[in-house]
């Protein structure tokens, strides 16, 4: 896929800029990925600035990952959607499902990407068992 996908990251305190560095320490540099957080911003403050990323980059797609189901950052993400209706949502964000989406984001098609970049975040919590 040679589209553009729009990927935002949005959590609390300084888990977006966190989770970025780590993708990049393992994968190089993300094009057309932005970090936001809550901490210091208004929700129409940061949802401001999310929209104004949103119009200058003009995406193809745009995929949104949040920290917590429920919490400011995924309610923000929703306000969002219903401005950008095509927008993707997801919660839970983790480093194995970003890895898995930054790898695979030129490659596959939207609803493949998405499907897999869920399947191995949810791999990707796992309990090591003591023999």
């Amino acid at each position: 896929m040679s589209d553009t996908v729009l990927t935002i990251i949005v959590a609390h305190s300084n888990l977006a800029d966190a989770l970025l560095t780590s993708v990049e320490k393992i994968l190089g540099k993300q094009d057309d990925t932005f970090i936001f957080s809550n901490e210091y911003d208004s929700m129409q403050v940061l949802a401001s600035r999310i929209e104004d990323q949103i119009r200058e980059t003009d995406p193809d797609h745009i995929v949104c990952f949040t920290d917590l189901k429920g919490g400011s950052c995924w309610t923000l993400a929703g306000m969002l959607k219903r401005k950008f209706s095509s927008m993707i949502v997801i919660s839970g964000v983790n480093l194995p499902m970003l890895v898995t989406f930054f790898n695979n984001r030129q490659i596959m098609e939207p609803d493949e990407l998405i499907e897999k970049t869920l399947a191995d975040g949810c791999r990707g919590i796992t309990r090591l068992q003591e023999k």
